[in-house]
């Protein structure tokens, strides 16, 4: 099963984006630090926007960015607004919150950007990660912009060729520090890696992961402590079972704080609470005593926080797809279901028109005409959702153990529930496995010389 699910992620690149074979759902969530009402979701459909906090939601199709087919962008938010997206086709960029699309200046060589990160303490500087073709293989080099993503340069020396590097981020508390992760295969054997300067890229440190290569597929960072640079968490990505390692001495050393599954991470603003979750629920805990509990039960795929709420992607099943927390991860509040997006964001231009009416048909939204149109939504504002299948007054309590908790994803209708195939493997994230990183990237070298055009690696 997981081999077609893997054949399909390639074969729908060729695809239009309105059809790539993928239900419906949101995938990664930012708020932007300059306006908490600013809200952005990914989702395999294209981006999705707020700008109410989550009472009203417009869609943003793939042909507006600039890009089509499976593609899970790795989205940013930088000074006043602007969004930033990794391409398969480049870095797009949007300086009116979704409005207008550009690419960003860089010297790319039709190289896909796989991975970015904005600085926190200075939101107009970011750093992206691109993968050039080699006769065997992928190098990775890192490029920058500190012009709020108009441009972007060549950024310190590159890491170790042999090295597959797949994230990168950087700490608030030093602006010199950068952390990249990766994996070098040595006769077949592959080991994960952790990258680490203290100036810009110039010069790099390397440090072994725990790693188990028969059965963890790759290493991603997860969060770099906002107040301490040494400290900082990262996550293997595995089929069946994924751990979450911390290192407090700025990857030196790493500990195995949890092993579960982990599909998403996110860290308070003060890096005081630790939030993650997967199939098995939300957890939470203290970064200073590293123990944690269960605060919901609900599949968790995205995970954002701010000073006083906690904000969770999920599914229907467990009651919303973009919820929200005012206690810490135990109740959350439905901001979205997909029954209830209102349409292409109007300032688009109609770029989004012709994709709209199949898009519509796959959430399940009714016509304006049809009896249950405006159903799901309260009064229409698309943020209060009656319907969800345990409302309880539009607060979702999923303390419990409900029977269907980590059921295996669904259309996003609340209707009676039928077995599928997602075309992405189950547990897939904004990240996804090692070895469909590489199929996808060995799909998109041979097309790339075979055509001799813009590559469409499918993008991580």
């Amino acid at each position: 099963m997981r081999l077609f699910c893997a054949l399909c992620l390639v074969l729908g690149a060729a695809r239009s984006a309105q059809a790539n074979g993928r239900y419906p759902k949101a995938d990664q969530l930012l708020v932007a630090p300059e306006d908490p009402e600013f809200l952005i979701v990914r989702s395999t459909f294209g981006f999705l926007v707020s700008h109410d906090a989550g009472r009203n939601w417009d869609w943003i199709c793939e042909r507006a960015v600039g890009y089509s087919g499976v593609q899970d962008p790795t989205i940013g938010v930088m000074e006043h607004g602007t969004i930033v997206a990794s391409l398969s086709e480049g870095i797009a960029r949007s300086t009116d919150r979704g409005c207008n699309w550009a690419f960003s200046q860089a010297d790319l060589n039709s190289s896909p950007v796989i991975d970015l990160t904005v600085h926190r303490n200075a939101p107009s500087h970011a750093l992206a990660l691109v993968w050039d073709a080699q006769q065997l293989g992928y190098s990775s080099r890192i490029i920058a912009s500190d012009d709020n993503g108009r441009t972007f340069l060549p950024y310190g020396q590159p890491i170790d060729p042999s090295v597959l590097v797949t994230t990168l981020d950087t700490a608030s508390s030093n602006p010199h520090r950068v952390y990249a992760s990766g994996t070098r295969s040595v006769n077949g054997v592959r080991s994960a890696l952790l990258f680490a300067s203290d100036d810009d890229g110039e010069h790099w440190s390397e440090y072994p992961l725990p790693f188990e290569p028969r059965l963890e597929q790759g290493v991603y960072i997860a969060a770099v402590d906002p107040q301490d640079e040494d400290t900082l968490y990262v996550r293997t990505s595995s089929a069946t079972l994924s751990r979450l390692l911390v290192s407090h001495d700025g990857g030196q050393h790493f500990s195995v704080v949890y092993s579960g599954s982990l599909l998403s991470f996110a860290l308070s603003p003060d890096g005081k609470r630790l939030y993650f979750g997967g199939e098995d629920g939300l957890h939470r805990g203290l970064a200073s005593d590293l123990s944690f509990e269960q605060s919901a039960s609900l599949r968790v795929l995205c995970l954002a926080a701010t000073a006083d709420t906690v904000y969770a992607c999920s599914d229907e099943h467990s009651g919303f797809t973009v919820g929200a927390s005012h206690d810490g991860g135990s109740r959350f509040e439905p901001l979205l279901h997909l029954m209830t997006v209102r349409g292409p964001l109007s300032c688009n231009d109609g770029a989004c028109e012709n994709d709209w009416p199949l898009v519509r048909a796959q959430l399940g939204i009714p016509l304006p005409d049809e009896p249950n149109a405006g159903a799901v939504a309260d009064g229409g504002d698309g943020g209060s959702a009656n319907t969800a299948p345990e409302g309880d007054g539009g607060v979702i309590d999923r303390s419990g153990s409900p029977a269907d908790a980590g059921a295996s994803e669904q259309p996003p209708r609340l209707t009676p529930r039928g077995a599928s195939c997602n075309f992405v493997p189950a547990g897939s994230t904004s990240t996804p496995p090692f070895e469909a990183l590489l199929a996808i990237a060995g799909a998109w070298l041979s097309r790339r010389r075979r055509t001799r055009a813009q590559s469409h690696l499918l993008a991580r």
